[in-house]
């Protein structure tokens, strides 16, 4: 099956029903699966070529007998790097300040949100289905997750999570939404094929529906809640090499056309002129096999033997100054930074992700962001409503886990970038010296993952410090950690020239 590209992206899938219930299941089911199977055909297509499935269109005519056909599969890398990149990290949760918003402790607050990180993380093995999610959402535009009330309690291996998290196959998982203002979602739906029959579980905010063929039967749903959560890598739903599939198919054309340049030139077409071979016993001439000497003379006929090989001169430079352009194109068009080499030396963090994209690739992984980061919050809601139909003997009833809310905590996304290290250190020091309440100054300093859980740890030092240095009316000169703007007069290079240290300038 090919990808229809007249219509990049996964279709989204409404329906005009502005509840879901018993007596209109089925016809909802039926249209949106028959939408639902165009995007599975698609999203096949994606992970083949990914995988390296890769169709090479064209037809060698000269020398048909050396019809090399390979694939350099910038798909792959580019997903790679995306999945590493953006996805490389899980995302922690962190308070979002010290609100007041539903009259719990601050400290409480803190507490049940380094329960849930440890839960995801420890508990939940969230880092495996992240993955599992990524290579959904990158290869195929779209990622589906499940989640459940957890049930098995004796099960030592999911041991501290209260929750279950799945990432679900896109090619058997979709979301119906309501296609009124808003789009709200209407259904979530899973299925598996047993037997030659297909399964379907359809979730609405009150109910579960099992459907085989016409029989459905009803449940209730105790979350209240749908618990099918749709991913979105962009807003029409792309992969992250699907635009440049095209592109893609020329490079694996001209790495092919290589391959069979190089091998032509190693098993070339020879031309023989006045030579005589010995011959076997049936009197047949014996060919001389690669590597072997030929011997050739001179006759009595006054005939002058020639053996060569009949080929052009192959000046190889031009192809590969083509391929590698091709390749540095498509890492571009995908927002993939370049592999540069530094040779004798090194460069700054600021010089090196603008020489080499990483600059367009942070703009890129921040739109994602914005993206997968509505997803994740309804994620969180759905875990937190979960964790809270846990049974008191295993949670219990003043657990903080218990207590936190989806509005209170933030969603921390970490890409590592650690050549600027120094420089966070730095302002993270300025701004506690300054009275910066030591949570915020962690969040804006960007240096750890579970920023919360380094906030726990290192408060009293914090704020004892800050007792120590906070009103302090003036800073002197050899205190400050940082030059701020009042240098900026006193060293400018336009006012008193190239000098900038101060104790020439005051003599």
């Amino acid at each position: 099956m090919n990808l229809n590209l007249n219509c990049i992206g996964r279709e989204k899938i409404f329906t005009d029903e502005k509840e879901i219930n018993k007596s209109n299941v089925l016809k909802v089911l039926k249209k949106a699966y028959a939408i639902h199977r165009r995007n599975a055909g698609d999203a096949q297509y994606l992970i083949d070529y990914e995988a390296g499935v890769q169709p090479l269109p064209y037809k060698k005519i000269v020398r048909s007998d050396i019809d090399i056909r390979t694939t350099d599969n910038m798909a792959n890398y580019v997903t790679e790097f995306w999945k590493g990149y953006f996805w490389g990290t899980p995302p922690i949760y962190t308070q979002r300040g010290n609100k007041e918003h539903h009259n719990t402790n601050t400290d409480v607050d803190s507490s049940g949100i380094s329960a849930l990180n440890e839960m995801m993380l420890n508990g939940l093995s969230i880092g495996r289905e992240r993955q599992k999610l990524a290579d959904f959402v990158e290869k195929v535009g779209i990622g589906h997750v499940i989640v459940n009330p957890k049930k098995d309690w004796k099960n030592e291996m999911t041991k501290g999570a209260y929750a279950e998290v799945f990432t679900l196959d896109s090619r058997c998982a979709f979301v119906v939404y309501y296609r009124g203002i808003g789009h709200k979602k209407a259904m979530g739906v899973t299925y598996a094929k047993r037997s030659g029959k297909i399964y379907y579980s359809c979730f609405t905010d009150k109910m579960r529906y099992e459907i085989q063929g016409d029989n459905v039967e009803e449940y209730p749903n105790l979350l209240g809640m749908i618990p099918i959560v749709e991913y979105e890598r962009s807003v029409d739903r792309t992969g992250c090499f699907e635009r440049q599939i095209s592109l893609m198919d020329n490079l694996n054309s001209m790495v092919s056309n290589f391959a069979n340049d190089v091998a032509q030139k190693t098993q070339e077409i020879w031309w023989g002129n006045d030579i005589k071979f010995p011959e076997d016993e049936n009197g047949n001439p014996i060919k001389p096999q690669s590597g072997q000497w030929l011997l050739t003379y001179t006759g009595g006929e006054g005939n002058n033997p020639k053996i060569e090989p009949m080929s052009s001169t192959f000046d190889s430079s031009p192809t590969l100054a083509a391929i590698d352009d091709t390749r540095n194109e498509i890492l571009k068009k995908c927002f993939v930074p370049m592999q540069y080499s530094s040779e004798g030396g090194g460069s700054t963090g600021i010089a090196s992700s603008l020489s080499s994209g990483w600059d367009a690739t942070a703009v890129d992984a921040d739109k994602e962001q914005q993206m997968i980061q509505g997803a994740d919050r309804e994620l969180l809601a759905l875990l937190i409503k979960a964790v809270s139909l846990s049974p008191s003997k295993e949670l219990p009833d003043d657990d903080p886990l218990r207590k936190i809310h989806a509005t209170d905590i933030d969603i921390k996304y970490t890409r590592r970038q650690n050549w600027d290290l120094s420089t966070k250190a730095n302002a993270f020091a300025t701004l506690v010296s300054h009275g910066v309440n030591g949570r915020h100054a962690l969040k804006v300093a960007n240096m750890f993952e579970d920023v919360e859980q380094v906030y726990i740890d290192s408060k009293d030092g914090i704020e004892e410090y800050q007792k120590k240095t906070y009103g302090e009316t003036e800073t002197s000169e050899d205190e400050r950690l940082m030059q701020d703007s009042s240098d900026q007069e006193s060293q400018s290079p336009i006012v008193d020239g190239p000098q900038t240290d101060r104790t020439e300038q005051a003599e």
